[in-house]
């Protein structure tokens, strides 16, 4: 005999149904119903297989998640969901069938959808579950799943903190604009700050003055907890700030469905510089980059290292962005809009010889 479990979120919170279902490693499917949304967990002996909102058809959230992150254009998405409709194929098999997206994308953007939708659904107490006892059928693999409880207490971690920086995040549809260059976050950063300079950077990077605060948090592939986090910290320093300036409604769907190119360089010029500079450096001689590092000033020594990680963040910019590094540095260069010049100086250049191509530093 099938088990059901039925109640109301007010009177039987979230936690304690996964709680429930997590110690007596129940199979089946929690689906969470409110005014707003309805949401569908797949669990697997207590473990979570899955968590996405509840679409017009089935992947519907999937395909919408791989739009947002940039993965995928929403021209072969319309294609792809009409063909699943008709032949009742999975929307993810389908995608990675027609080399439309790789297994591994596939699998990353599904456990970053049922990542997100675990931390919107630990935020609300309100709604109606039910829970039915039946067999999942599912393709991932079991010894990866996480524990229902396991799952609650991270979720749980980061609710907690994200009321200590929630109240200075802007409207999602809030346009974010460069205050000052990312020199001077990186020189008044906490040490807990200076942890994630990397993802900060990639977040700043994002911030362009045409950018919803949405769309950053989408194209930055970190989520929502990570992301708005970075940004309230960035706000805090005084690095950024939202624009009164906000997206028209008929703009701020269509930034859902289709990135503008612009949106896509100043998102990609981080992951786009890593590519090149990864082949350029392949075949640096290290004479010349030993003479690059002046130690005897640890404010400059800082500041070479922080432009060095810029390149690097730019090259993994432009894979993301087109798919594949930059064919030359001039051509990074040209499409991150000076982002690789320094702020007192000439852009880097290389110099080939006998034995390679040699990445310069910026003249002085």
């Amino acid at each position: 005999m099938s088990v059901a479990l039925r109640g109301n979120l007010a009177d039987f919170g979230i936690g304690e149904v996964f709680q429930l279902i997590g110690q007596q490693r129940k199979t089946g499917i929690l689906e969470i119903s409110n005014e707003a949304a309805r949401v569908q967990l797949l669990f697997d002996a207590g473990a979570i297989v899955s968590a996405a909102p509840i679409g017009d058809q089935p992947g519907a959230a999937l395909g919408e998640m791989l739009v947002r992150r940039g993965v995928l254009p929403p021209e072969p998405l319309a294609s792809a969901l009409a063909e699943c409709a008709s032949s009742l194929e999975p929307l993810g098999r389908y995608l990675v069938d027609h080399a439309l997206v790789s297994r591994s994308e596939l699998d990353e953007t599904e456990e970053f959808l049922t990542s997100e939708t675990l931390f919107d659904l630990l935020r609300e107490n309100r709604g109606s579950f039910h829970f039915a006892a039946q067999p999942v059928p599912h393709e991932r693999d079991p010894a990866s799943l996480l524990a229902a409880e396991e799952v609650l207490m991270e979720g749980l971690r980061k609710v907690d903190e994200w009321r200590s920086f929630s109240r200075a995040l802007p409207p999602e549809d809030a346009v974010l604009r460069r205050r000052r260059g990312f020199e001077s976050y990186v020189a008044k950063a906490s040490d807990e700050a200076r942890k994630r300079i990397v993802t900060a950077e990639r977040v700043y990077l994002l911030v362009d003055g045409r950018l919803t605060f949405r769309r950053a948090i989408d194209l930055s592939r970190l989520g929502t907890f990570e992301a708005s986090r970075i940004v309230a910290d960035l706000i805090e320093s005084g690095v950024i700030e939202p624009s009164r300036r906000k997206v028209a409604s008929a703009a701020v769907s269509t930034p859902e469905n289709a990135m503008p190119k612009a949106a896509l360089v100043a998102g990609g010029v981080a992951l786009a510089v890593l590519a090149a500079i990864a082949v350029v450096l392949h075949g640096i001689d290290s004479s010349p980059v030993e003479a690059l590092v002046v130690a005897s000033d640890p404010l400059v020594v800082a500041r070479e290292s922080f432009e060095a990680r810029r390149l690097r963040n730019g090259v993994d910019a432009h894979r993301a962005l087109y798919g594949d590094g930059p064919g030359d540095l001039q051509a990074l260069a040209e499409a991150s809009g000076g982002a690789l010049t320094p702020p007192k100086g000439s852009p880097y250049y290389y110099r080939r010889s006998g034995n390679g191509t040699v990445l310069l530093r910026p003249e002085r």
